[in-house]
């Protein structure tokens, strides 16, 4: 052993030397080019009414028989008349162009009749909303600007967005750029003071700094956007003291607030200023809109939402929706269990909450505008969710055989597709796949949602998605930490397009996220960058790949993950993970991470490639007999040399031969590896590039979805 050391420390310095004076070179030819779909429009197919089918037109009548000449006119309609059907054959209700308002949820149920589709004629534009139009405005003005006015009668209807066609408008907001931070908050104002890890006292009020708070005209209209970590708060207020800064609030938050968390005030009146921006004033019972350039009482059509959900499927298999647009729904405080803490319920700072604390964790408790439970066979097929201000699509307990394809998830509230089961061994959810989706813009109300998120379900596929743009972690599987016997297992995580995610607004992210012990789960073929935690003093954590805390027995290969903020790959315990034949690049503090030290073996990192340009390739991870690695190229574009630790600074810093003496890089390479063009992401490799020699096998590039969507 002793002499293995010291062979393998000469070999070390030997390579080192050469990196210095024997740089590499590319020779002409390329290996294996990165390829990009050619994108196509999905085939709706031909309109073949059948004997048994339904017509359904927004000028048609729920008295009609339901024919192409006397359409009914609503799904419920066509949903009644087909309860009262004796065929047994499979149906098709078609739905004819025009937008059909959902005014409240629509329940599937056993007494529904089964293997139905609701689908579009192919090439219309059928649309179901939740909204009512707001056009009768006045002129007016508010806070010295001019606006236009509607009555509303808010001890009636009171709505929390607003919609200028498909698109949500902005609510007022105060601080109009950037954020404020928390002064103080008192251990006295925490609902549970006892907890020891500082993350979850659940504070019920906190303090403002001087000039960072208001004597507010509507105080219980105003809401505070507070970020935590991993975790924002949308905080509805009871109170504010502008002498000494105290904020109480009427819903306990999530997270301990801490001081100079972030802030912002939310749904201010004295802040509404803005071309675009909206105030629903319940005092007055007047909806203010600050105009924009040509927009003017007689023209102006806006629309409020007058439901939050539109369809639950409990017990009713093999009912499929394709070619449909769900768009412009409500959102209200989430009521939440606050049970996983053991709060002591005599706690008179309870009397003051109107809401129950939710959970801290990806938006868990936000209700769905749509859910299937107790059913099968459930999917969902060329449809597009715009402007949801909850989470999109939700399979919970005993939902199975189902899918999500081929659809667009367009700035959700909450998270676009959520698998949510209770935990159970075995489990009683399974067999869900989401496939060629684009989601763009997700955790729009609820920023710390996940694009596709999986909790205690197994032998699902998650596979050539485009997820991009979301404040938080893209696809998120698992929800056991530790090492405890976990539901989730037999999740295919591959060829999914991830980037533009975080940027900069929460901490401890990730492209792709998984937590507990999932022998059979695979992350292959995924390209994931530009994944930016907060850049604060207090942020942390925006990893390209994340294993999570007991992410054990996972397979990760010919994944392509760089531009992260933090490293492109990063576990923070867990055992046993194999981490082969991937590129690594360009991670803001280096390529590779993991947190905890244990016992057992962490994870086995075999044919990968590394690079940085002037930061470290393993991140503080120097002790010995953390992992094991073997036959792994090393390159950093800024040094002439590899090197780990905390920094590349020499007080940091570990060089190969010390890595080398603690049992790291085995049979390494240490060259460049001759990328294309890696100053603009071409990732492409020479035929004579090194990292063959390092045992890399190169993949093709086949991640993202193949359809092109509005």
């Amino acid at each position: 052993m002793i002499m293995e050391k010291i062979t393998a420390f000469f070999t070390a310095l030997i390579t080192l030397l050469g990196m210095w004076f024997c740089p590499a070179k590319p020779e002409e030819g390329v290996f294996k080019e990165q390829e990009t779909f050619t994108k196509i429009i999905f085939n709706e197919g031909e309109f073949e009414l059948k004997e048994n089918d339904l017509v359904v037109s927004p000028d048609g009548n729920d008295e009609n028989p339901g024919t192409e000449e006397m359409p009914l006119k609503t799904l419920e309609g066509a949903k009644e008349k087909l309860k009262n059907s004796n065929t047994d054959e499979a149906v098709t209700v078609w739905f004819k162009e025009g937008t059909y308002i959902i005014d409240e949820e629509i329940n599937f149920n056993s007494s529904d009749k089964e293997n139905v589709t609701y689908r579009s004629i192919p090439g219309e534009n059928v649309t179901f909303t939740g909204s009512m139009e707001i056009s009768d405005w006045t002129e007016g003005e508010i806070n010295g600007k001019k606006a236009l006015v509607a009555d509303v009668d808010t001890d009636e209807v009171y709505f929390r967005s607003l919609f200028k066609g498909e698109k949500r408008l902005s609510i007022s907001v105060w601080p109009k750029e950037g954020c404020f931070t928390a002064k103080d908050a008192l251990i006295e104002d925490a609902l549970y003071p006892e907890d020891t890890t500082t993350y979850f006292k659940l504070h019920t009020a906190f303090y403002a700094h001087e000039n960072e708070i208001m004597d507010f005209a509507n105080v219980k209209d105003v809401n505070v956007r507070i970020m935590h970590k991993w975790c924002d708060d949308i905080l509805p207020l009871r109170s504010v003291d502008v002498k000494t800064g105290r904020i109480e609030v009427r819903k306990p938050a999530a997270m301990t607030i801490e001081v100079d968390d972030n802030y912002v005030y939310e749904n201010v009146r004295e802040a509404l200023s803005e071309p675009g921006e909206w105030y629903l004033d319940r005092a007055e019972k007047k909806l203010f809109y600050i105009p924009c350039e040509g927009e003017t009482a007689e023209n102006l059509v806006l629309s409020a939402p007058v439901t939050d959900s539109f369809i639950e499927i409990n017990g009713c298999n093999n009912v499929s929706f394709s070619g449909i647009k769900f768009i412009n729904t409500d959102w209200d405080f989430v009521n939440g269990t606050l049970n996983i803490w053991p709060i002591d319920r005599t706690n008179p700072l309870l009397d003051k909450m109107d809401y129950e604390g939710t959970h801290p964790q990806a938006s868990y408790e936000v209700p769905a505008v749509i859910t299937v439970r107790n059913a099968e066979k459930i999917n969902f097929t060329n449809c597009v969710f715009r402007s949801i201000s909850n989470t999109a699509v939700m399979f919970k307990e005993n939902a199975k055989n189902s899918s999500v394809d081929a659809c667009y998830f367009d700035e959700i509230g909450g998270n676009a597709v959520f698998v949510n089961a209770p935990y159970a061994i075995p489990t009683v959810t399974n067999n869900i796949s989401i496939t060629n989706c684009e989601i763009n813009e997700y955790g729009r109300i609820y920023n710390h949602s996940i694009g596709v998120l999986i909790c205690h379900a197994s032998d699902c596929v998650i596979e050539n998605n485009e997820i991009h743009d979301g404040w938080y972690t893209a696809i998120s599987v698992g929800w056991v930490w530790g090492y405890a016997e976990n539901p989730t297992d037999n999740i295919q995580i591959k060829n999914n397009l991830i980037y533009n995610i975080g940027n900069g607004w929460l901490s401890d992210m990730g492209g792709i996220y998984t937590l507990g012990i999932q022998p059979n789960t695979v992350l292959s073929g995924n390209i994931i960058y530009n994944v930016g935690c907060y850049g604060g003093e207090k942020g942390y954590g925006g990893w390209g790949i994340y294993l999570d805390e007991g992410s054990s027995e996972i397979l990760v290969e010919n994944n392509l993950v760089y531009d992260c903020s933090s490293q492109p790959f990063h576990q923070h315990y867990g055992r046993d993970n194999m981490i082969k034949n991937n590129i690594f690049a360009f991670g803001g503090e280096g390529a590779f991470r993991i947190t905890r030290n244990e016992e057992h073996n962490s994870l086995f990192l075999e044919n990968n490639i590394l690079v940085t340009d002037d930061k470290v390739m393993y991140w503080h991870t120097t002790d010995e007999d953390w992992f094991e690695d073997n036959s792994n190229l090393y390159w950093d574009y800024g040094n002439k040399s590899v090197y780990s630790g905390y920094s590349t600074d020499p007080f940091n810093r570990e060089c190969i031969v010390g890595m080398v003496s603690k049992g790291y890089y085995n049979n390494a390479v240490y060259e460049n590896p001759l990328f294309k063009d890696p100053e603009n992401r071409d990732f492409t490799l020479a035929e004579n590039s090194p990292a063959l020699k390092a045992g890399f096998k190169p993949f093709e590039y086949k991640a993202g979805t193949p359809y092109i969507f509005e």
